[in-house]
């Protein structure tokens, strides 16, 4: 009985002092909509609606779309956040070199990452935001202006 109480006791130590560990690895995912400023019309993107552990945040029952972000929380950020040369940069996406926000048209430029359909390039191969829209728009077709509109959407939202 000694051993069970002492195994138990240890285990919740563990417990414990672990929960802290796994909180904390989310903890730098900023708190409300950011302004991504690299395109002509600004885009307001919000972590906590792309990586919500809670579908029902946005749905009221279970979207027949997969989920984007939330489903794989090992992976969520690396759909955006991928990384280059097998390391996670610490630089943003419009840095020199990365998706150039100054040529529209080049193969990995700011621009395509966001609004081309699929991205297609070395070693990444995934939709772009509006591909994804795209997709969600499909099966909410309610949703299709504010996901996939140039103006007054949820990503360019009109300003005051």
């Amino acid at each position: 009985m000694k051993k069970l109480l002492t195994f138990g006791s240890a285990a919740l130590i563990v417990a414990a002092l672990a929960l802290p560990v796994g909180a904390a690895q989310f903890a730098h995912i900023p708190a409300g909509p950011i302004k991504m400023e690299l395109t002509e019309k600004p885009v307001y993107f919000d972590h906590t609606i792309h990586t919500t552990q809670d579908c029902t945040a946005c749905h009221a029952k279970m979207p027949v779309h997969f989920p984007p972000l939330a489903v794989d929380t090992e992976k969520q950020c690396a759909v955006c956040h991928h990384k280059v040369a097998g390391t996670t940069p610490k630089f943003k996406c419009g840095t020199a070199g990365c998706h150039n926000p100054e040529d529209k048209q080049a193969e990995r430029s700011y621009f395509k990452i966001v609004h081309d359909r699929e991205i297609f390039g070395k070693g990444h191969v995934a939709d772009s935001c509006l591909g994804c829209h795209s997709e969600v728009a499909k099966t909410r077709p309610e949703k299709k202006q504010a996901l996939t509109g140039c103006a007054g959407s949820a990503c360019h939202p009109k300003q005051n």
